[in-house]
């Protein structure tokens, strides 16, 4: 194997189930993974889907996603900052980029400040340019979760598991 290989550039040319697990053994992503092979992101992730791979850390964690997010909601920090927190929770932070980090770190002075993250998709814009996400006050009723539950969460099982603090942040 020459260092490319090594480093997970050039090593494959041709997309299969042992080449996505290898490479995410190596703590590369997804979108990594499908700019080695020349491929889309989607391409990798349906490939992993169609040929019944393991999934990956973040796929579990995003199957507790606990709310149905219209697209348009979809780019707001609240929602990129919990979507990096499940996959911080899923991988300890294996693969994950600074700005990822630099996110977390914001969610979690704000989560230690007394704060929890809610959805609601009739929040209207203000702390978001298309609405439905807020800070809010933490009440007794959030427990120690770092989100709101309403009538617009499904928290499963797993959920309750993800969407706290972790014991380690990074």
């Amino acid at each position: 194997m020459n260092s490319d290989q090594a480093n997970g550039r050039g090593a494959y040319h041709v997309l299969s189930m042992a080449v996505i697990e290898d490479l995410e053994r190596r703590g590369f992503n997804q979108s990594q993974i499908a700019r080695m092979l020349g491929v889309s992101r989607q391409a990798v992730s349906e490939y992993r889907q169609r040929y019944g791979g393991a999934k990956s850390p973040r796929q579990l964690a995003l199957e507790a996603w606990p709310w149905q997010v219209p697209a348009a909601m979809c780019q707001s920090i609240q929602y990129r900052s919990l979507r990096d927190h499940g996959e911080y929770m899923a991988t300890g932070g294996k693969g994950m980029s600074e700005a990822k980090f630099k996110r977390l770190r914001t969610l979690y002075r704000k989560v230690h400040a007394g704060y929890v993250v809610e959805f609601d998709p009739e929040i209207p814009p203000g702390e978001t340019k298309s609405g439905g996400w807020a800070y809010r006050e933490r009440t007794p009723e959030d427990g120690d979760l770092i989100i709101r539950v309403n009538e617009h969460t499904n928290l499963t099982e797993d959920g309750r598991r993800i969407w706290r603090l972790p014991i380690r942040e990074p």
